[in-house]
């Protein structure tokens, strides 16, 4: 593999781009390329926030009163942001003594994926330009899964139904955070994911189809559009798609485009070798 230091993978649900990013870690083990993967939920995730809360100041001022005597955990699992305190509370409820202490605060209110858009994308900005640092002064390179494409179109488009130009620029100003690292992107599609969807939905806790739903259908692009149920979720999740393809068209990135419906895995890995194989 030659003259790149990231890799990222996206798709739809279901589209196999944990599988994928993990074939893509094997084929560097293989080479002895040092690397590291992180998939969607990785809570010590470089690019992206997973179980994290932003508070302003004056906030968490308050909880650090409200909960006095476990103020130590609540400085041991933050940090200063611009404006406020970043509580990494995914990881503070691992711990013991935590998760009896801190049982029943709604940490998710303040997730920074629940902010306003603009403080949202302050941060995610200001976090992909650390991790462009991070890269960029080391040795590895780092497998992405979903978390630059399919997280920002989650947000601004499922959840606030901005425009496609406002999708498309923002997603080139985080291209413009790791361009000096020439990342690669593998993006799958299936051309019939209205059909296969029924095979997703199987492989999946009721309670992730419960909840993405209603993420999906009862915020900004769903209720634009007057959708609803699994039907709606498929005409956003055909929306998204169209969205990010249209992006990646303007992207100067080096990119492959995969499709499930006309090729097996066998292929798939096939064109992926040869793909981080090239200049």
């Amino acid at each position: 593999m030659v003259n790149t230091k990231l890799i990222l993978v996206e798709g739809l649900p279901g589209s196999g781009k944990t599988s994928t990013a993990r074939f893509v870690q094997k084929l560097l083990d293989e080479q002895q390329i040092p690397n590291r993967l992180f998939l969607e939920v990785d809570l010590e995730h470089p690019a992206d926030y997973e179980s994290v809360a932003y508070f302003t100041e004056a906030q968490f001022k308050a909880l650090q009163q409200r909960y006095a005597n476990n103020e130590y955990l609540l400085s041991q699992y933050s940090e200063a942001e611009t404006g406020g305190v970043l509580l990494y509370y995914g990881k503070l409820m691992k711990v013991t003594d935590a998760f009896e202490a801190f049982e029943g605060e709604d940490f998710g209110a303040y997730d920074v994926y629940s902010l306003p858009l603009e403080k949202h994308q302050q941060i995610i900005r200001k976090r992909w330009s650390t991790f462009s640092e991070r890269v960029m002064s080391g040795d590895l390179v780092y497998i992405l899964e979903c978390c630059f494409l399919q997280n920002p179109l989650t947000v601004m488009l499922v959840r606030d139904n901005r425009t496609e130009t406002d999708l498309t620029d923002y997603i080139h100003s985080l291209y413009g955070c790791i361009q000096a690292s020439n990342p690669k992107l593998i993006y799958l599609q299936d051309e019939n994911f209205k059909q296969s969807f029924s095979s997703v939905i199987a492989e999946r806790p009721e309670e992730w189809l419960t909840f993405i739903t209603w993420y999906y259908t009862e915020q900004g692009y769903g209720k634009a559009n007057n959708l609803s149920g699994a039907d709606g979720l498929l005409e956003v999740l055909e929306q998204r798609k169209k969205v990010e393809l249209a992006i990646l068209e303007t992207l100067p990135m080096d990119q492959i485009m995969l499709n499930k419906t006309s090729l097996d895995w066998d292929a798939i890995h096939k064109q992926i070798s040869l793909f981080l194989q090239s200049d």
